[in-house]
């Protein structure tokens, strides 16, 4: 599940939440002050298939490190 970032409109306390792709977000309370009233901050999708990559990489080019 991705983890998303949010900001209440009230306090502007930023937040984090594990939601499921397909769960709303709007119903959502600021753990600060209980508003529901919060907004989805864009930021970039954190994954590791950038560090899998380098890794698999590393792996072909110098297999005698990872026996």
């Amino acid at each position: 599940m991705p983890l998303y970032d949010f900001e209440c409109e009230k306090c502007h306390h930023a937040f984090e939440a594990i939601l499921r792709m397909d769960e709303p977000w709007d119903t959502l309370a600021c753990p600060s002050c209980g508003r529901k009233k919060v907004r989805k901050k864009v930021m970039p999708i954190r994954t590791n298939a950038w560090s899998s990559f380098l890794d698999g990489m590393e792996k072909r080019v110098n297999p005698h490190k990872f026996k």
